[in-house]
């Protein structure tokens, strides 16, 4: 089975963190080859970090979105946390949230798609170094389901983050493939022509919702929400990165 990860995003996070949760995903899909977003400006201003994530980086010419992804879509969801976004708007924020779905459809036309399964990742999101995802991996492409793993602030637990605590049950589609962790999907339900058309007709969603517009609405797979194993690096306690540290030496 032929597994690709891909990671995206800007690079936020300091050198040693970036290196650190970079050696730790490479560590939790050791058979895995690793494709990397890059912003141009990035790639100037940091050439050393660039180097050092090896596997394949292509890199990216900032542009510009003419749309507002919530604003111009009012009534593409009706859910309290659609809602929440229009209610909430931060439209500098909100403008760059279709990007990371327009760069990975990129990635996707030029390098992923003789792969079994995608896994998708950020720049400021660290896995699990305990936790084996290798059944995760088979179950996504033997089901042909989309997954993500994150740690989800609302359940009470321990050590969530070195653990996947099961799956989350929903009592109603969120209609959001939810991706401050990682997710992972099956290389062939990914439509490059599909984000294309929604990104030129001003329907393509922002993050979450963009996600599930373009991995689970056309065909409609089961998506599954797996509670632990991953989360966003600065969220991560000063004990936990310490244990995290500690098992990379």
């Amino acid at each position: 089975m032929k597994v690709a990860v891909c990671v995206g995003g800007q690079l936020r996070v300091g050198d040693d963190k970036l290196k650190l949760t970079i050696d730790v995903l490479k560590d939790a899909f050791p058979d895995a080859d690793f494709f990397f977003e890059v912003w141009n400006e990035d790639a100037k201003e940091r050439p050393e970090m660039v180097e050092y994530m090896g596997g394949t980086v292509h890199t990216f010419e900032e542009y510009d979105i003419d749309y507002h992804p919530y604003e111009d879509n009012r009534d593409a969801v009706d859910t309290r946390n659609f809602r929440k976004k229009l209610l909430n708007p931060n439209p500098t924020r909100h403008l760059h949230q279709t990007k990371m779905i327009l760069n990975h459809s990129v990635m996707n036309k030029t390098y992923l798609r003789e792969y079994d399964v995608v896994v998708r990742s950020r720049y400021d999101t660290m896995v699990s170094p305990t936790h084996s995802f290798d059944s995760y991996i088979k179950m996504c492409y033997t089901e042909q389901c989309v997954l993500s793993f994150l740690d989800l602030a609302y359940t009470e637990g321990k050590r969530k983050f070195f653990h996947e605590y099961g799956l989350h049950q929903h009592d109603q589609n969120p209609y959001m493939v939810f991706d401050s962790g990682i997710f992972m999907y099956p290389a062939k339900i990914w439509n490059s022509d599909l984000v294309t058309e929604l990104h030129n007709n001003k329907k393509l969603l922002a993050a979450e919702f963009g996600w599930y517009q373009v991995l689970v609405k056309p065909t409609e797979p089961d998506y599954y929400l797996f509670d632990g194993c991953a989360k966003l690096s600065r969220t991560i306690k000063k004990p936990d990165m310490k244990i995290l540290k500690e098992l990379m030496k």
